[in-house]
């Protein structure tokens, strides 16, 4: 459900009250302030990137309406399934140095795993490993946020394929954190931290983490469900009871356990924009970028790339737009057409805050048409 709705958000067709002309800032905010005052969302946050500067950079409403905090462009959200991008930007630096090839076989670092699933399946979620629709015993292993990540993906390379790798499209994030496994032994680092050192510091990403032992609760927006009654506090479910935010150790739900802000997202996105560069430095080639935006689902219908959801698509078949969003809200837009990026951020569930970010896309790709 999450990813159909991720499809129509990336195709979406340009129709939107914004008039031609009109100062992105203002159309945006207009779209924002309509849905706070119509109590579809709490609060939000919109950047937009384009041509190495934020174009627009907005917050509204309330993070924690209970302290009436408001939004802030630095707040770090639960970002959730926006994260796989970033792991697989991760494990594709490892293919840059020659330590990995996308078409290695999962059991050359888990003899135990019985398939013949590679790399690229298991970023682009053809590899047999469950999905997010599996028995709920089944997907324990990464909803245990006590245990370590090797020890989740030792539990998830001895069960049973529930396909035959390359065969159909299951969407889920069992497979993104057995690359994050491999990627473990390959640099004998822990995943958050590799993560970090090759993209995190050449990106000046600071404040984006998996795990933090501060208490950073002052600076992620509280969780929301929308209600008959009004917005009722719900809580991420890796998040420990009186603590918002980042745990201080255990499981890298590499799949989706990020906290990042948007005002920090628009640069990793803002490196793809542009080919893998940021500024005068190269974060990842090229060929790897390219892997990445290209179709890897052979015959199945979905339209995913290496940890993105590919949108419009030119007539070539290569993708004019791509992203990816999170269960709770987020949304991170490339635009290869208008040449810009954007991170739409809110703290609702995916269903709830969906119409407001088809919303805040369509009137972008207006004022940028």
């Amino acid at each position: 459900m999450m990813l159909r709705s991720l499809l129509l958000l990336l195709s979406a067709a340009v129709l939107t009250a914004a008039p031609r002309g009109e100062d992105p800032a203002a159309a945006i905010r207009r779209v924002m302030d309509k849905a706070i005052e119509a109590g579809e969302i709490p609060g939000a946050v919109v950047i937009v990137r384009k041509d190495g500067r934020n174009v627009v950079e907005l917050a509204a409403g309330y993070a924690v309406i209970e302290e009436r905090r408001e939004m802030r462009p630095d707040d770090l959200f639960m970002i959730a399934s926006s994260t796989k991008p970033f792991t697989a930007t991760t494990i594709m630096t490892l293919v840059d140095a020659g330590k990995l090839s996308l078409d290695d076989p999962v059991r050359k670092f888990y003899p135990e795993f019985a398939g013949s699933s590679t790399i690229r399946q298991l970023l682009s979620h053809t590899s047999g490993i469950f999905g997010n629709d599996a028995p709920r015993e089944m997907v324990e292993p990464i909803r245990n946020f006590d245990r370590s990540l090797s020890l989740a993906v030792d539990l998830i390379v001895k069960k049973p394929l529930l396909y035959e790798p390359g065969s159909k499209f299951s969407y889920g994030g069992a497979s993104f954190c057995v690359a994050a496994g491999i990627a473990q032994k390959l640099t004998g680092r822990e995943f958050d931290d590799y993560m970090r050192s090759v993209l995190f510091e050449p990106l000046g990403i600071r404040e984006a983490c998996f795990r933090s032992k501060q208490d950073l609760s002052a600076r992620v927006p509280q969780m929301y469900e929308r209600t008959q009654g009004g917005f009722e506090p719900k809580p991420a479910v890796m998040e420990l009871p009186g603590r918002r935010g980042p745990r201080p150790d255990g499981f890298i739900l590499a799949a989706g356990g990020l906290y990042a802000s948007p005002l920090e997202t628009v640069r990793f996105l803002e490196m793809h924009l542009n080919g893998g560069v940021s500024g005068d430095r190269r974060i990842l080639s090229r060929a790897s970028v390219e892997a990445m935006q290209a179709r890897q689902t052979g015959d199945a219908r979905e339209e995913y790339g290496l940890g993105w959801k590919r949108g419009r698509l030119a007539p070539d078949g290569q993708a004019l737009g791509f992203g990816h969003g999170g269960a709770y809200g987020t949304q991170l837009l490339v635009d290869r057409e208008r040449g810009l990026v954007a991170a739409i951020f809110t703290q609702m569930p995916s269903a709830q805050a969906r119409d407001f970010i088809a919303e805040v896309q369509k009137t972008i790709e207006a004022l940028y048409e």
